[in-house]
């Protein structure tokens, strides 16, 4: 189907959907969408396609899909404000973005990259919303590097990861840090001209604001953006020794249920599970973390997800654990991994046979 919308106008797709243009200008958050290209909204997601000059799109909506319309941009004036700041800085600028749950933080993220690129400087995205990941999958902390513009993080390739193993960073304080600091290492090694931290989004109550506090101690960001609707960063806000730039939350932005959220992280699970198959992974080629128990006293639960790395610490993939062979002393693992992996990480995630989560 096609729909043809007037200038100064935001057609928002909310997924599954793909959305060509066919004639005129339109950007989602600021990433100029070129004419023929297809853009993929997700089942979950929403895109905003705002009109610069009156545009026409083919429309190919999934069930569930929702189109509508509104007058203006709905990305908010404010978000422009730490641009100026940003640029100026001495390279490379790390920027941290801060925000609770569903309040923009990696429509940000996106529309910073956007804004950024110029043909010349290189962007990378740390992810370290292991529950809501968009770049590596889900119980991870990943980055991707960039040079071009993008509609959203998911559309960025992944560079590496740390398996962390759990969907909510309470559930693993200390490993998520880790992981944190870890790849932001990795990313210091490359030559990047800005790095955007697109953070969690738990940012109230004692433990969270500990989190991060020590957060912020240890990537020592440039310059921090909270993104927010009222007033959610407050509780936070006074524990951090330098100044927030505040942004606002966009109005057209979609909450997200418990269900949409647990279906998405499933999303990013099948993603990297496309084509997998049952491995056979000898354990005395093997180091398997944690080591608690010797492997013919050791019964986890199967269908644990696990992270599966090479002799360094080059992240290969995700696959699930579905036996422990004893007799042979070998985990079964169904992954899409090609290379044998020398390390694999145990996580508390369990998925059953179509990579759904099981519950407790």
């Amino acid at each position: 189907m096609q729909q043809t919308v007037e200038s100064n106008r935001t057609l928002l797709v909310d997924g599954p959907a793909s959305v060509k243009l066919v004639s005129g200008r339109s950007e989602v958050f600021g990433c100029r969408i070129r004419q023929t290209q297809r853009v993929v909204v997700r089942e979950g997601k929403r895109l905003p396609f705002y009109v610069l000059e009156k545009a026409t799109f083919d429309l190919s909506v999934g069930p569930n899909a929702i189109l509508s319309e509104t007058s203006g941009n709905t990305v908010p004036n404010s978000w422009g404000k730490p641009l100026e700041s940003i640029r100026n800085m001495r390279k490379p600028v790390v920027v941290m973005v801060l925000g609770k749950a569903d309040s923009g933080k990696s429509s940000y993220c996106t529309f910073l990259v956007n804004n950024l690129v110029d043909g010349k400087c290189r962007i990378a995205v740390l992810d370290g919303d292991v529950g809501q990941s968009d770049i590596g999958p889900s119980g991870t902390v990943s980055y991707a590097l960039s040079s071009k513009q993008i509609a959203e993080l998911y559309d960025l390739k992944l560079e590496n990861a740390f398996f962390v193993g759990v969907t909510s960073p309470i559930m693993a304080l200390d490993r998520t840090l880790d992981g944190m600091i870890a790849m932001l290492a990795e990313i210091n090694q490359k030559a990047v001209d800005f790095v955007i931290v697109n953070s969690d989004g738990w940012v109230q109550g004692e433990i969270a604001i500990r989190y991060k506090t020590a957060l912020i101690k240890e990537l020592k960001p440039d310059i921090i953006v909270g993104v927010q609707a009222q007033d959610e960063l407050n509780d936070l806000i006074p524990y951090i020794d330098q100044k927030v730039v505040l942004v606002e939350t966009p109005s057209s932005l979609s909450q997200r249920t418990a269900e949409k959220r647990k279906m998405l992280r499933e999303m990013t699970y099948m993603r990297y599970l496309k084509d997998s198959k049952l491995r056979s992974y000898p354990t005395n080629k093997l180091v398997v973390e944690p080591r608690n128990t010797p492997l013919e006293k050791w019964e986890p639960e199967k269908g644990l997800l696990v992270g599966l790395f090479d002799f360094g610490n080059q992240f290969l993939g995700i696959g699930v654990l579905r036996e422990i062979d004893q007799r042979k002393k070998a985990l079964k693992v169904q992954a899409a991994v090609l290379s044998e992996p020398s390390r694999i990480v145990l996580g508390r995630v369990r998925l059953d046979e179509n990579f759904r989560e099981i519950q407790g």
